[in-house]
């Protein structure tokens, strides 16, 4: 029974070292975020030029506005959407993450996981948590999909 206990350690903990991010990684893949939410307030379509894959998608579920209470709008578009988006001016976005997130890194592919608010010409819109896939093309860090909820209860700043 000991030895079982032993090797189901060592094999957990071989495991743990394999999925977490070092130091240096996890902020490199951080920053790809740090820059997507400086891309989201600038509006500026070419600040996403090196930061996002255009083959890979955005998802996002809302409360579904003809639905009944608790139901739920998907919504999904090509990263490709994002990288030509219009730049001609529009509100003020802020987006921001609300705790550490967590970020797991293995070779050339990562994942991020957080919380996160969303502002909108100074004033809260909505909060929902983050999954992002990222992948390293080149050596540069890439946002390969994003996915995130819409929600306006139970988050960190007051709505009201």
């Amino acid at each position: 029974m000991l030895r079982q206990i032993g090797v189901g350690l060592a094999l957990a903990s071989v495991m743990l070292a394999g999925n977490s991010a070092g130091a240096d990684e996890r902020e490199d893949v951080l920053t790809v975020m740090d820059k997507a939410y400086a891309a989201i307030l600038s509006g500026n379509p070419d600040d996403w030029d090196g930061l996002i894959l255009a083959e890979g998608n955005v998802l996002s579920f809302r409360p579904h506005p003809d639905g009944p209470p608790g139901a739920l709008q998907m919504r999904m578009k090509p990263n490709a959407d994002q990288i030509s988006a219009d730049g001609s001016g529009g509100p003020e976005l802020i987006e921001r993450w609300t705790s550490e997130p967590t970020v797991m890194v293995r070779g050339p592919i990562a994942m991020i996981w957080g919380d996160y608010e969303f502002w909108i010409d100074g004033g809260f819109s909505h909060c929902g948590g983050t999954s992002v896939t990222v992948a390293k093309v080149d050596g540069n860090w890439m946002i390969a999909n994003w996915m995130w909820t819409v929600e306006n209860e139970n988050c960190p700043t007051d709505p009201g």
